[in-house]
């Protein structure tokens, strides 16, 4: 028999290939996928850890750790009492020409939803006093998953009684 021109080496017989087959199957089942709820609980905690470390850069008025928790893309929403602002570039030229922080704030723990793989929805209640004025309400953040960590991509500010 006289093998292509083009094909080298040993031809496998028919018989060979169903163990072929059958020792990929057995390697491939070495290598597992996360299963939906391995996936739900490591974005709950890697959203958590960015909530956290968000409220942290507000207590420490560090205004490049606060900045580096938010999206950095025109599609970045803020939404408060005077509206809606979209876009990282007006929320961290605004952060960086205002030196006011909040005296104190206190945030509770976030209520967190799971809403996708690398999404997440929070909701907290903050209490935030500054010039000696005291303001409560909520505060809601959408969190994804980026190639840089997890990032805010919606944020909202909501008075109580508002």
């Amino acid at each position: 028999m006289v093998g292509h021109p083009l094909r080298r080496g040993k031809v496998r017989s028919a018989d060979s290939m169903p163990r072929a087959v059958a020792a990929l199957v057995v390697a491939l089942a070495g290598c597992t996928v996360p299963g939906p709820e391995e996936v739900r609980g490591s974005d709950l905690d890697g959203a958590h850890a960015a909530f956290l470390a968000n409220i942290e850069a507000i207590r420490r008025h560090d205004v490049d750790a606060y900045l580096s928790h938010y999206v950095d893309s025109p599609d970045f929403i803020a939404v408060s009492p005077a509206g809606i602002a979209t876009g990282f570039e007006p929320l961290a030229a605004a952060r960086r020409a205002s030196d006011v922080w909040p005296d104190s704030l206190v945030a509770e723990a976030p209520r967190l939803v799971w809403l996708s793989p690398g999404v997440v929805y929070g909701a907290y209640r903050y209490v935030v006093t500054q010039s000696g004025s005291t303001s409560t309400g909520w505060s809601e953040r959408v969190f994804i998953k980026t190639r840089a960590g997890w990032k805010i991509a919606v944020t909202s500010v909501i008075p109580a009684g508002g």
